[in-house]
């Protein structure tokens, strides 16, 4: 019995692991600058808005500004992220579209040359719900 699990523990190690093995977590995000600037890719997150806004990536464009689903567009160039979640929080509040928005960014990584508004666009609207799976193709005919 213990050469069998000897065998087995010596197998793994020559085919590059065990069982057990996990890859390697993925490389720590950059920390945040302490103001954004043109290129600036970052992770959003709104909940408390109507029916929910699905997660979404933005980039500041060229001119400094990121798009808000619903209510266009927002200068984002020379804030800290805590500024701009406050802020996009409070737009949505003042719009009425929520009684009490939370806005989350995570600073993801910077783009240079930092892209046109008009080079910029979205694999899927985060303004449209988000659609339910597919239905299963049917069945085949016996």
């Amino acid at each position: 019995m213990i050469r069998r699990a000897a065998a087995l523990v010596l197998g793994a190690a020559l085919l590059g692991g065990s069982a057990t093995a996990q890859p390697p977590p993925p490389p720590p995000a950059p920390p945040a600058p302490a103001t954004l600037s043109p290129g600036d890719a970052i992770f959003v997150r709104i909940s408390g808005v109507g029916g929910g806004l699905p997660e979404y990536r933005e980039i500041v464009d060229s001119d400094g500004r990121i798009e808000l689903p619903y209510l266009g567009l927002l200068p984002a160039a020379g804030k800290s992220v805590a500024a701009l979640e406050t802020e996009m929080a409070a737009a949505y509040a003042e719009a009425r579209l929520g009684t009490a928005p939370v806005v989350r960014i995570t600073y993801v990584w910077h783009f240079e040359p930092a892209p046109d508004r008009a080079n910029l666009h979205r694999a899927e609207d985060p303004r449209r719900p988000v659609p339910a799976a597919a239905p299963p193709p049917p069945a085949p005919a016996p």
